[in-house]
């Protein structure tokens, strides 16, 4: 492939590309050819770090009413309740689409 320079890019560079491909509306192969990326890398890592796939961090559901918010903004309420200490861990994920992930922790 022409053009193309080796380079290695971690996991949280390739999140944002994959975000970026996701938004883009591009191609693999346009995306690739303007990033200067292997498509093959490109579709190996889009697997890796799909939601779900083997080595993926694991995930809890919340439950959330099916009726559709008219703003689109979920209430889950406080998370862990009254009772929670202040102090404790919590970590959340919230998957928004396109192939991004928030991933908020604390404590």
């Amino acid at each position: 492939m022409e053009g193309i320079k080796r380079r290695r890019l971690g996991e949280g560079a390739w999140r944002e590309l994959l975000a970026r491909h996701a938004i883009g509306g591009e191609s693999v192969s346009e995306f690739c050819r303007r990033e200067g990326l292997s498509p093959n890398s490109f579709r190996r890592w889009r697997e890796r770090l799909a939601p779900g796939a083997l080595g993926a961090a694991p995930r809890e559901a919340v439950p959330v009413s099916s009726a559709p918010a008219a703003c689109g903004f979920v209430e889950l309420g406080v998370l862990g309740g009254a009772t929670a200490p202040a102090a404790g861990r919590l970590e959340l994920h919230l998957e928004l689409g396109g192939g991004i992930t928030l991933h908020l922790v604390r404590g």
